[in-house]
């Protein structure tokens, strides 16, 4: 480690973006170690759906391309339950409704917490199933991952001194409402960490250094306007300008035009058959950022 690094905390923020996040930011992060840039020795990996998984994946230590294997082998079990398309209706038109102003952001964390308890998806044991792999594994040290509390909108963040099993932890930070049930932890139900914002970067604020991976695109196309991309754009930058406010210095990393145009700007995140050529898309996408993201994090 570069002399200068001693003593000076990092962090890394991985946030959200269903199956084809998880492929594209575990292709950054491998890409990324390549060239040289190392994420891997952050005092703090905070992750918030597909970034819990993958954050979770690298502060265990594991290989994250053969990671990958997961989404393979255990994603069709779930699949085969009934579908949900009218929990995944009444989310967006919550989101629209939210978009224009009303309700506040707590009381839409709690309209969506209802929709979560509502919809018709997968039982909560198959979609625990997801997550067998870190089932039996201790609480990786540095990690945390965010989740919220369905009846209260209430966000929370589990960590090592939650007395939380990990394979909870993450599931909770990965139920989207109306595609997978809430989960339960201590008679309370959770649900996707990304129903606050899809990357919760604030909770990295006062680090030195700090590196965030953002499925999303951070801008809209120009000409182009969505009310519910722009309110949750709002909420990422106010979080994006927390960081940097309060010191720190931050390196933000969103899809490249290849990404963009594998997830749709978005649409197909959650397509699990596109996440191994993901994983790709980041390897390339590393080659072009390591430079500029080495210029923060240093090596």
């Amino acid at each position: 480690m570069d002399a200068s690094l001693q003593g000076m905390s990092r962090a890394v923020v991985l946030g959200g973006g269903g199956p084809v996040g998880v492929g594209w930011e575990s292709g950054l992060l491998v890409g990324l170690a390549a060239q040289g840039v190392e994420l891997r020795l952050a005092d703090l990996v905070l992750g918030t759906s597909a970034g819990s998984i993958v954050g979770a994946e690298l502060t265990l230590g594991w290989d994250l391309e053969a990671s990958l294997a997961l989404l393979d082998t255990a994603w069709p079990e779930a699949e085969a339950e009934p579908a949900a398309p009218q929990g995944i209706e009444l989310l967006m038109a919550e989101l629209a409704r939210a978009a224009l102003g009303a309700p506040s952001p707590l009381e839409l964390r709690r309209n969506l917490g209802r929709i979560a308890l509502e919809a018709h998806t997968v039982s909560e044991a198959s979609y625990l199933g997801l997550f067998a792999g870190v089932e039996d594994q201790a609480w990786p040290a540095g990690f945390r991952c965010t989740a919220v509390d369905v009846a209260t909108g209430e966000a929370v963040v589990w960590e090592a001194t939650s007395g939380v099993p990990l394979n909870l932890a993450v599931a909770s930070s990965c139920s989207v409402p109306g595609i997978f049930p809430p989960v339960t932890i201590d008679g309370r139900r959770y649900m996707d960490g990304g129903m606050k914002t899809a990357l919760n970067a604030d909770l990295a604020a006062g680090h030195e250094r700090v590196v965030a991976f953002s499925c999303f695109a951070l801008e809209l196309p120009e000409g182009v306007s969505d009310p519910v991309a722009e309110m949750v754009n709002a909420a990422v930058d106010a979080e994006l300008q927390a960081v940097r406010s309060s010191g720190s210095r931050l390196e933000v990393v969103a899809p490249g035009p290849e990404m963009l145009e594998l997830s749709g700007w978005g649409l197909r995140l959650m397509d699990q058959g596109l996440a191994r050529e993901a994983f790709e898309v980041g390897k390339r996408q590393a080659a072009e950022e390591a430079e500029r993201v080495a210029a923060t994090w240093g090596t």
